[in-house]
Order: C-alpha cells, then structure tokens, then sequence
C-alpha cells in the first residue's frame, strides 16, 4: 500500500455541452488551468462512448475488454488527474444505463456528451503523486510517495515524508540516548536476556 497526504486547492465547475466529447474537453479545461493533481465527479448523459468493461480474462497483465455504447445513455463517475509522461494523466470510470441496461468500466478514448454534463473538479495541492508505467501489470498505476529506494520497490513500500522526518528524529534520539564507549557495550552485555 502506498499513500500521500495534501490539500484540496481550487474547486471548479464545468458543463460540457451536446456533442462535446467529455474526456477532451476536460483534459483540455485540466491543461489550461494547469491542474497537477486532483479529482473529477461527472454526472450527465452520453450519445456515444467506448469503456473498458474488465478484463477478456482475470490474468495479469489484463487484456481489456472494450464495450462501445450509442444512443443516449445516464452516466455518472469519477476520475483522477495525476502527472504523467506527456502532461496530466486522467484516469475515469464510470457507470452507464440505458433502458434497464447497465455498464461500468473505464471511459476510454470517446465519450460524446448527449444534451449535457456537468463535472466537479477538486485540484489536490501539496500531494507528491505521479502516475507511471508498470511493466508487470502493463498498465500507468499511481506511485505516491518519494522516489523510493530499490529495497522499498521490491516491497513496495512507500515512507510519506512526515513519516521519514519521524523515523529519522527517532532514530536521533536513540543515538543521543546511548551511553559512550565501552560503558554502553558492558550495560548491554549485563541486560541481554539468554537465549535458549
């Protein structure tokens, strides 16, 4: 498990309009007002649109399998905007119905609004967050956290930053705490439990 911690910066509120496609507009409104990191939550309807509906098989790394829908479907879901390689990295899924007719998936390269949607976009700040390229799962996953050093990835650990401060105050205090020389050496020795 990863994690990292920040704030909620700018809110903004965002309709796209019949026939708008809902995945450029917003990478487009993202790129303009330059929003690192953050989160969507949309709701509206779609004309048309293609999704990732799971996996053709539950193996690793997956190979998707695509679902195209048309003709006016209710579509609510959410997104998460990290950088990436080439700019923000927006990341959507979504829930689509139609006529007693359901999907949920990822919305991947097309979704053309029908009559409107409407996006709330939240920019997180202070949060030290990219999105890169696993070659196992063969997919961008997010990497929160610092750099992390090669122990840490083969575990995958990731230490925030208020964490590493902690650890290297204590680790200080453990230092100051000890006896100099050959006296600590004899204490310890004097302490040792037996083993056996």
């Amino acid at each position: 498990m990863q994690y990292t911690e920040g704030q909620i910066g700018r809110v903004f509120v965002v309709r796209i309009d019949d026939g708008e496609d809902m995945l450029v507009s917003l990478r487009q409104f993202i790129l303009d007002k330059n929003i690192q990191a953050g989160s969507i939550h949309f709701l509206g309807a779609l004309m048309s649109g293609r999704m990732v509906t799971g996996p053709e098989e539950p193996v690793i790394p997956p190979v998707p399998h695509f679902v195209m829908f048309e003709g006016g479907w209710e579509i609510f879901g959410v997104g998460t905007i990290y950088p990436g390689e080439g700019g923000p990295h927006i990341h959507y899924h979504a829930s689509v119905g139609r006529s007693g007719h359901a999907l949920t998936g990822c919305l991947r390269e097309k979704a053309v609004t029908y009559l409107i949607v409407e996006a709330v976009i939240m920019e997180f700040t202070g949060l030290s967050a990219r999105r890169e390229f696993d070659e196992k799962m063969q997919l961008n996953l997010p990497v929160f956290g610092k750099d992390r050093s090669p122990a840490d990835e083969k575990q995958g650990v990731t230490i925030p930053a208020e964490e590493e401060k902690k650890s290297t105050s204590a680790q200080e205090e453990e230092k100051s705490d000890e006896l100099p020389g050959s006296l600590a050496e004899i204490i310890r020795d004097l302490t040792r439990r037996p083993s056996g």
